[in-house]
């Protein structure tokens, strides 16, 4: 698929889903401004059958002179006269238990123009109480007063949260369900094409790596199956010797592929000894010394750790500096310029490969250490190899007691770190995975 097409979807996905969590929030606003209205309807229902009750039932009583207020005139006085404010407590009670309204609730009788309330249990709230959209007019029965029975709920837009929580939170737990998958396929998706690139690659440079030692091998055949070839004993041993050298090369480049399989199922076996690191570390320089002259570089040393002694397998740790060397060898800018030094960190020998070649990236150091991954340089086969280099440093370095770890940056160089037990201290090596692991790269 392409990778236009694959944007296009993960695109459209994307606001598909933004589109479903506007429609989830217009839902929400929808059901609470509903729940408002139903709770409305419910107050309005209950004071208007308070207001029938209570003068229905003509009970009514004498007023204190102390129940009006400064504002309140003889008109209103009267009209007080026939509310008993005790028997109004007891029917808000009865009206709002049957309609299930049990919160906490103030109410009053009030006139709204001078903003006073007369009678009632305004409590804490009596500035919300007189703005209350839950009231009742009293002026069907005393026209030229405009008196009102309000109540206030304090907690009101708690009451309408709790009623649609359950439902909200269902429908944000499914939404999250389905968030989670989506960005699970989408990564799994991303990472399975990652990883078909990857195989393509790796196929695509293992046919480039084979075809070189078999078209030299086939060319250096049909020399051979010449008649007159045999005239010259010289040219016969130099065409054997091409067909040596380029089969023992494909033989290690089947080897080295044949190593994944290897290392996935753990089947490699470790022969941990001691031995002195900085010696094993002086013969693979001394390998590659030859070979960096060649290409005008400089190859150096600082071998300054107390304690070299390590615990480790000795071929494998060869092995290791050789794929380390030879990644800094190749991707160098020019000639190589490669620094190997050597520093003890508590129990730990850290051995240090520095180059300043091409670099990586801050998006491709993360998978160095993958398997199959080549860093990318403008063409496929510029470099050779496969990808199993620092996979098998990283793998090798793990299972004998050590870490690995690299740093880098793009057009000025690399440092690789490899962190191994030295002798007898082997024990000091878990308080120490357990300070540094977070850093490991790959």
């Amino acid at each position: 698929m392409k990778k236009r097409t694959i944007v296009i979807l993960i695109l459209i996905t994307s606001l598909s889903l933004v589109g479903i969590v506007l429609i989830q929030i217009y839902w929400v606003r929808k059901a609470l401004a509903m729940q408002e209205e139903q709770f409305n309807n419910k107050v309005q229902l209950a004071l208007k059958g308070v207001v029938n009750l209570m003068f229905d039932e003509r009970d009514i009583q004498s007023a204190d002179s102390t129940i009006c207020r400064t504002k309140c005139d003889h008109r209103t006085f009267e009209i007080l006269s026939a509310i008993n404010t005790v028997r109004l407590d007891s029917l808000l009670q009865q009206e709002f238990g049957g309609m299930t309204i049990t919160r906490e609730y103030a109410w009053g009788v009030y006139n709204p123009g001078c903003e006073t309330i007369f009678a009632g249990n305004a409590g804490n709230y009596p500035t919300q109480l007189v703005a209350t959209n839950h009231r009742v007019s009293l002026s069907c029965l005393y026209r030229s007063e405009k008196l009102f029975l309000g109540v206030y709920f304090p907690a009101e837009r708690d009451v309408l949260w709790l009623r649609i929580f359950p439902y909200l939170l269902l429908a944000f737990v499914l939404l999250g369900v389905i968030i989670f998958a989506f960005s699970f396929v989408i990564f799994s998706f991303l990472r399975q094409k990652k990883l078909s690139e990857m195989k393509s690659d790796f196929v695509n440079n293992m046919t480039h790596e084979f075809k070189t030692p078999i078209s030299t091998i086939s060319l250096a055949s049909e020399m051979l199956l010449k008649p007159d070839v045999y005239e010259y004993p010289v040219r016969t041993k130099r065409y054997a010797r091409i067909i040596h050298d380029e089969n023992l090369r494909l033989k290690q480049q089947v080897e080295q592929v044949l190593q994944i399989a290897i290392l996935d199922k753990g089947e490699y076996r470790l022969n941990i000894m001691e031995f002195d690191a900085h010696e094993a570390i002086k013969l693979c320089l001394k390998n590659f010394e030859l070979i960096i002259r060649d290409k005008g570089g400089f190859l150096t040393s600082k071998l300054s750790a107390d304690q070299s002694i390590v615990n480790a397998d000795y071929n494998h740790f060869i092995n290791i500096m050789n794929n380390l060397l030879d990644n800094a060898t190749k991707y160098a800018q020019g000639y190589p310029e490669i620094q190997v030094i050597t520093k003890n960190i508590g129990a730990l020998l850290v051995v240090e490969v520095h180059d300043k070649g091409i670099g990586i990236s801050s998006d491709n150091l993360k998978y160095v250490f993958k398997k199959l991954f080549r860093v990318h340089t403008g063409n496929v086969h510029d470099v050779k190899g496969f990808g199993l280099g620092l996979y098998y440093v990283k793998t090798m370095v793990e299972a004998m007691g050590g870490l690995v770890k690299a740093k880098s940056e793009l057009k000025k160089g690399s440092i690789f770190e490899i962190h191994l037990p030295v002798h007898n201290q082997t024990k000091l090596i878990t308080d120490y995975h357990g300070s540094e692991s977070k850093n490991i790269t790959g």
